[in-house]
């Protein structure tokens, strides 16, 4: 009991209203993804392969976001975001395929998982901070996880492929809001080496056009259908490694200021 007044006092302090925080907004979002491409090559004798060879393209796939931004005052903004990725699928292969040295002869029939979650911090600054527009612009650096293996199914054979590394973007937001509070956004990540740095190459993207639709009179909730491309990938060739992808989604979430929910609670003097 102690502690949950001691909660409720802190929450309707006036100090809190002070706060440089203007804003922090939590995010969740769900639902199916598709591969449009994902392409692999592992090793000095690695085979290509695609995403047809694995079955990848057969079925939808759900995907999940989670993302919490920070407003600092008007202009400064920053983003925690948790991208899991976790496909896998079987698979009766139509040709051989080596795998960092293990071949995985035509015929067989292997499962195949391909992992790629990613932690992703970003800054914005705002440029534009109108009434119904605002135009932020940053960067954002991106952890990886990711895992690539096939595994013949009768126990015979299995090859795998791992790593974690630091990926950066430059990032930019652009929302248009109507005095419905109906609001529009397109927000992107990407980067590209244009093959600058020697023995590799590569690139990543992440694009989003989105359409919110508030459950609050101020707007603090909000519900969003999302369109999303992601895709990127690198050939390492000190690594022997080759890997492409593009991915699409169709995603529902909401979106949530805690900051304004919690001030509707403070009692005006």
């Amino acid at each position: 009991m102690r502690i949950h007044l001691l909660a409720v006092t802190l929450m309707t302090t006036p100090a809190l209203a002070e706060s440089p925080l203007s804003a922090l907004v939590a995010e969740y979002e769900m639902g199916p993804a598709h591969i449009f491409q994902n392409d692999g090559r592992y090793g000095p004798t690695g085979t290509g392969y695609e995403a047809d060879d694995l079955n990848q393209k057969a079925n939808l796939y759900r995907a999940q976001r989670i993302a919490i931004e920070a407003r600092l005052g008007e202009r400064h903004g920053i983003i925690l975001l948790y991208a899991p990725f976790d496909i896998a699928t079987r698979a009766t292969l139509s040709r051989d395929i080596d795998f960092r040295g293990t071949v995985f002869p035509a015929g067989t029939v292997v499962d195949s998982r391909y992992l790629f979650d990613g932690y992703r911090a970003s800054y914005l600054y705002r440029l534009i901070n109108g009434e119904r527009i605002t135009w932020d612009i940053g960067a954002s650096v991106q952890i990886r996880n990711a895992l690539v293996d096939i595994s013949a199914v009768d126990g015979t054979r299995y090859a795998k492929e791992s790593d974690i590394g630091v990926v950066g973007a430059l990032k930019t937001r652009l929302r248009y809001e109507l005095p419905s509070r109906v609001w529009a956004g397109l927000e992107a990540d990407a980067l590209s080496t244009f093959g600058l740095f020697g023995n590799t190459t590569g690139g990543i993207y992440d694009v989003a056009l989105t359409l919110g639709i508030p459950l609050s009179a101020k707007g603090d909730v909000s519900a969003y259908a999302r369109l999303r491309l992601l895709g990127g990938g690198a050939d390492v060739r000190r690594r022997d490694i080759y890997n492409w992808a593009n991915f699409g989604f169709a995603v529902v979430g909401v979106q949530v200021d805690m900051v304004s929910l919690v001030e509707r609670g403070i009692p005006k003097p």
